[in-house]
């Protein structure tokens, strides 16, 4: 068997070495030779030696180590595939460019023909198709775009957030697959299925990425942990891009803001100067107190609009206490048509109320909700064109109240009503709309939700008018019924009897403006425009009422106040702080410091004028 190995060492006079099988009675076995030539006296090849031996375990070993090496340089190569596609993900800036991704680099490093990447866009498990990857085998199936319903049997993926990997028989025979009705029949062709969830913070399913028709074979093991791993870093790629929209839209808003702010501060600033103008040249009464009126209402929107700035700085910040008390729903209606109807009245819109049947008893802080409802209304005469409708409504449904205003005005884009309760932000740039600083709909709903409810928007689109609906839970308990009336404006109140009153503020404008209210209450009065100042004034006029602001040079209204309670003669001399900061934090800090009393500026002059009466009645 070996005679040309033999002939060939003859004729090379060389050594020759090589392996043969050989099939015996232990079956197939593998031996490697050797033959090397003899020399004869005459240096001539007399003869040729060999030897042989079996290396059947050993060739065996070195084919197992081979293939493992080889396994361990795919296993390898998937891996720095699995890693580079990682970076490629978390690189997008986008939710629908990280699943792209996902879905094609899945299909090809695992290799199939089908690839379905898509993200939950609702709580019944509705999907989004956001990426299709398909090989030329599914080439007429490129343009399905049917959008999934919650029925199929992605919708257990994505509810169980478990991975599914079944062969095609497997996957027929499921009962959801059967169940998928139409989307079955319509579907490209499965031929074997492995879908994996895309798992969130705190295990919130985003969606699922499905592959089917593997190249070769059923998907495995393997295949199912690189798909795994695949979804669970596009998961952190989508959120993080989700984030990163978010924040970038935040400084989007901010950064609009200020411009905003001067110019809805502009807006009442300009009849107000036009109108101090036309003061100046003695105008006929009726020309002046027509010209009152119009500074009167714009200084009212500013000083709103400076108390949205601070309560949203409030809530934010969880310095807002809630005062909360029984009271009929249709008192809130009542009180937030009182407060819109300046904004109403100067839309001409037409506003048609539904009080409900009955009483509807909710415990919420009054003044409060009817800010929110109020809020509400301002929106919908904001933005409905001149001589609108405006509906306002209040009703029971199950255990909860529910409050809606409804208008016919510009309507919401549906991008938008996803976004309209967020800080700052402004949907409303279309022709008709007027505006705003983007906090009144944000203040909405932190309100309603820290009374427990929630509020949504409802809009056919632009031009279609909006809905907006607040659910509150409606009150079980035996608690005493408060007053059905919500007070939503200053009462004025009587003058009272004369006082000696020291008014302290170093803005000289609004110490001479208040000084010179004050006198014509028929009240002493003595003005000073500093904290040191103030000290010494108290020690010589010895009033009964200080006017305090906190901001005062060379010595903070804090400091004064302490002073003057340090002195025995000025014990029983009310002290009220005047002042720009008016959170319950600055409140607080006041009462510490000894003043009796807070008012938050601007302060109305009926509201001086309900003090001095309390204080004058002891």
């Amino acid at each position: 068997m070996h005679g040309r190995e033999i002939d060939q060492v003859k004729a090379t006079r060389a050594p020759i070495r090589g392996e043969v099988p050989f099939t015996g009675t232990f079956g197939r076995r593998i031996y490697d030779y050797i033959f090397t030539p003899v020399f004869g006296p005459d240096g001539e090849v007399e003869a040729v030696a060999g030897t042989g031996r079996d290396v059947t375990e050993r060739k065996q070993a070195d084919e197992e180590v081979a293939a493992r090496l080889a396994a361990e340089q795919q296993r390898a190569s998937v891996l720095a595939r699995v890693a580079e596609t990682g970076r490629t993900m978390t690189a997008q800036l986008s939710a629908d460019s990280a699943v792209h991704v996902l879905a094609e680099e899945a299909r090809s490093i695992i290799g199939a023909h089908q690839a379905v990447a898509s993200l939950t866009i609702a709580e019944d498990w509705s999907q989004a198709i956001n990426a299709v990857s398909l090989s030329e085998r599914y080439a007429r199936w490129r343009e399905y775009a049917t959008v999934p319903d919650g029925s199929g049997i992605y919708a257990e993926v994505c509810r169980t957030n478990q991975p599914m990997r079944m062969t095609q028989a497997e996957l027929e025979a499921h009962p959801l697959w059967r169940g998928f009705g139409v989307h079955a029949k319509n579907h490209p062709a499965m031929r074997g299925w492995l879908a994996v969830p895309l798992i969130g913070h705190g295990g919130r399913n985003l969606g699922l990425v499905q592959l089917s028709d593997k190249l070769e074979g059923e998907f495995t093991a393997e295949d199912e942990a690189i798909l795994v791993q695949l979804a669970s870093i596009a998961a952190a790629a989508i959120e993080n891009a989700r984030l990163y929209n978010e924040l970038r839209d935040q400084d989007r808003r901010k950064d609009e803001f200020p411009a905003t702010l001067a110019h809805e501060l502009r807006n009442p600033l300009a009849p107000i100067r036009t109108g101090l103008t036309v003061l100046e040249l003695a105008p006929p009464p009726e020309t002046a107190a027509r010209t009152r009126q119009v500074m009167a209402r714009q200084v009212g929107h500013m000083v709103r609009l400076i108390d949205d700035l601070l309560d949203i700085s409030r809530i934010t910040t969880g310095k807002i206490e809630l005062k909360k008390e029984r009271i009929d729903a249709a008192a809130i209606l009542d009180a937030a048509l009182e407060t819109s109807r300046p904004a109403i009245e100067a839309g001409r819109h037409g506003v048609f109320v539904s009080r409900p049947a009955g009483p509807l008893p909710v415990e919420v802080d009054p003044t409060r909700m009817a800010q929110v409802v109020g809020n509400l209304l301002n929106n919908a005469a904001r933005y409905t064109p001149e001589g609108g409708r405006i509906e306002l409504s209040a009703e029971r449904e199950g255990d909860q109240v529910v409050v809606r205003v409804r208008d016919n005005g510009i309507g919401l884009e549906p991008q938008a009503i996803g976004r309209v309760f967020d800080l700052f932000t402004q949907v409303g740039r279309v022709a008709g709309a007027q505006g705003g600083l983007g906090i009144g709909l944000a203040l909405v709903r932190r309100l309603v939700e820290m009374h427990g409810g929630t509020v949504a928007a409802v809009s056919g689109g632009l031009g279609a008018g909006a809905t907006f609906i607040v659910r509150l839970p409606l009150a079980t308990t035996d608690m005493q019924e408060s007053p059905t009336h919500v007070s939503t404006a200053p009462v004025p109140s009587p003058r009272g009897t004369p006082h000696r009153i020291l008014v302290v503020d170093d803005n000289a404008d609004a110490a001479d403006t208040l000084t010179i209210l004050l006198k014509l209450g028929q009240h002493e009065t003595r003005t000073v425009y500093s904290g040191p100042d103030a000290v010494q004034a108290a020690s010589e006029f010895r009033p009964e009422i200080v006017f305090l602001d906190i901001g005062l040079p060379g010595m903070n209204g804090y400091e004064v106040a302490q002073r003057l309670r340090g002195e025995l003669r000025m014990q029983d001399c009310v002290l009220v702080a005047l002042t720009g900061w008016g959170t319950e934090d600055d409140r607080r800090r006041a009462q510490e410091a000894g003043f009796d009393h807070h008012l938050t500026k601007p302060v109305t002059a009926e509201r001086v004028q309900e003090l001095l009466a309390r204080i004058g009645a002891g």
